[in-house]
């Protein structure tokens, strides 16, 4: 559950801004959009004016040669009009779509870039919302902003031409304008937090869902239903809660917008109506007069639900500019060195870390590996063993020390070299819902059928892939649930085959394979591991048989190092680790 996020100072300076930087990458649909408002503008404006002169001069004035003339540039601004609305629309739904498209495939970007540490404390629901209901909330105000932008333009025009034709009429019109910018700012200053707290109950609620549909399995297995109902009910409670606090100013707020326009037209009515009778204006000005008034409810409506919209809208705008403005903590260096030759030789210098606002994990560790080596390391729980195969690839970055790839610090490689030279297959294989072989071949795809063949045969994974129903074709379901433990690990074994790195990391990559399978496995990786420099974490004794030396962590550091037996023979802690975790010594 993410804490609810208040607004930062200035939160709406800050959303507009961002909102005016998107809107710059995008000139052409922009403009289009505006000078199509602008055209729908005008010819809202000339209406009017063209009716008081069609009563003026072909009716009052009684010169009919006039009238049809006057009723064609009527019927011709409406048709301008009509094309101006058509046009406005189209480049502004553009617009919107297109800035929404470009954001989500940016923020989509952007959190493949981030570190593992930014994904430790965000949770997939929090990022989800981000490119769902931020963005949807961020489309409607662009979508809005070209008309927005030509009913400011329309409204001093219009309470220009108002005041032009009669200064006293005008000016009570004008008033209007003011009165609903108060009005609005009034309102954003009221409900702007109560935005942010409506976004993030939305990104709580996106997380909440996730989790209990990820983990549908242990949710059944443990008859917590309706405690997972209960959870996702309180959040959908707690956005109900806020969303009524929501409407409440609106309901206060949004008659204001269309009882002032209403107040206006009203005084106008009474005002006009007595200048016409005292003779100040004409009849047709007054017609003129009132359909303005009636042209000026329409844009004072709209800029008054635009600017209602604009509060969450900006709240929206900050959440999504706070992600993309997250710096990736791990990332290329300024000018990255080439990949060094070599085989992978390994040499970690005083390596210490630890997670944020956790304990060390690791300190002061020390290890150096030749090239085409082989080691296992072997721990109790939280003494750094998956640690150092994190750090390898440079998921983290060490906190001390330094981590070289045949000679070189990998700080100093591209991380795509130093990736594309090291291959982890975690304990906890995850699979994509696409077909075996894209599973497979997900970190090559370039890789023939023979070789995610040959990747899978080294893995044991040949022969029960075969026996699917489409065999290498089967689409293995979301997180590839759809096959046993053993197989996803046998498959993300494959995978990391399948890359042929310089350094192979198996992260208790056996873990669930039963002991037939795991020796068909063993035998294999015999083969893959020659000449290939591996490490292994793993505590069963066959595994790390396949190991040159054992290498023994405790409390962050190197304790031992030397083969299986001897270790199991003159260091009591080594056999104590491996009898609590594989409940015998063998």
């Amino acid at each position: 559950m993410g804490d609810v996020a208040g607004p930062e100072p200035g939160a709406i300076g800050l959303g507009l801004r961002f909102i005016a930087r998107v809107v710059r990458r995008y000139p052409r649909e922009t403009t289009l959009s505006i000078l199509a408002a602008l055209v729908w503008m005008a010819m809202v404006i000339a209406g009017p004016y063209l009716t008081a002169l069609v009563v003026d001069r072909a009716i009052t004035e009684e010169q009919p040669d006039l009238l049809l003339p006057l009723v064609g540039l009527v019927l011709l601004a409406g048709v301008a009009r009509a094309l101006g609305i058509g046009g406005r629309r189209y480049f502004a739904f553009r617009l919107s779509y297109r800035a929404e498209t470009d954001l989500r495939n940016r923020i989509f970007e952007h959190i493949q870039r981030l570190a593992f540490s930014f994904h430790d404390r965000t949770s997939t629901g929090e990022l989800m919302a981000r490119a769902s209901t931020d963005l949807s909330q961020f489309r409607i105000v662009l979508a809005m902003l070209p008309i927005t932008v030509a009913n400011l333009a329309l409204l001093v025009a219009v309470s220009t031409v108002l005041i032009v034709m009669d200064p006293l009429l005008g000016t009570v019109t004008a008033l209007a304008i003011p009165a609903l910018l108060l009005v609005a700012r009034r309102y954003a200053g009221q409900v702007l937090s109560i935005s942010f707290e409506v976004q993030q109950s939305l990104a709580d609620m996106s997380t909440d869902v996730e989790e209990a549909v990820s983990g549908i399995r242990v949710v059944k297995s443990y008859g917590q239903e309706e405690q997972e109902v209960a959870r996702v009910g309180a959040t959908a409670d707690r956005i109900f809660d806020r969303a009524m606090q929501l409407i409440g100013q609106r309901a206060i707020h949004v008659p204001l917008f269309e009882a002032l326009p209403a107040i206006a037209t009203g005084l106008v009515l009474l005002i006009g109506g007595l200048r016409v009778i005292d003779g100040v204006l004409t009849l047709g000005q007054f017609v003129a007069f009132t359909e303005y008034m009636v042209v000026l409810n329409f844009p004072l409506r709209i800029t008054g639900f635009f600017l209602a919209e604009l509060p969450r809208a900006s709240a929206a705008a900050v959440r999504i500019r706070d992600l993309l403005s997250t710096a990736p903590e791990i990332s290329d260096p300024e000018r990255p060195e080439p990949m060094p030759k070599g085989r992978g030789r390994l040499c970690f210098e005083g390596v210490s870390f630890s997670y944020p606002d956790g304990p060390s994990v690791l300190d002061g560790f020390d290890l150096a590996m030749e090239p085409g080596k082989s080691v296992a390391l072997v721990g109790p729980t939280g003494s750094g063993k998956s640690t150092v195969a994190y750090l390898l690839p440079r998921f983290y970055d060490p906190t001390a020390g330094s981590i070289r790839l045949d000679g070189t610090d990998i700080r100093e490689l591209a991380l795509e070299d130093l990736r594309s030279a090291v291959a982890v297959a975690f304990e906890e294989p995850f699979l994509f819902s696409a077909t075996v072989r894209e599973n497979i071949a997900f970190g090559a795809p370039d890789a023939t059928h023979e070789q995610v063949r040959l990747a899978a045969r080294l893995a044991s994974a040949d022969a029960f892939i075969l026996d699917l129903p489409d065999g290498y074709d089967t689409t293995v379901g979301e997180r590839g649930f759809s096959l046993s433990g053993g197989q996803r690990q046998r498959i993300a074994l494959a995978r990391a085959v399948l890359r042929d790195p310089r350094v192979l990391v198996l992260d208790d990559a056996m873990s669930s394979v039963d002991a037939t399978t795991e020796q068909e496995i063993r035998e294999s990786l015999a083969t893959v591991m020659e000449g290939r420099t591996t490490i292994i974490i793993a505590h069963r004794p066959a595994t790390l048989a396949l190991a040159d030396e054992v290498v023994f962590l405790d409390a962050g550091r190197v304790a031992a190092v030397g083969p299986h037996e001897r270790l199991l023979a003159e260091v009591p802690r080594y056999a104590e680790v491996l009898a609590e975790t594989v409940g015998e010594v063998v």
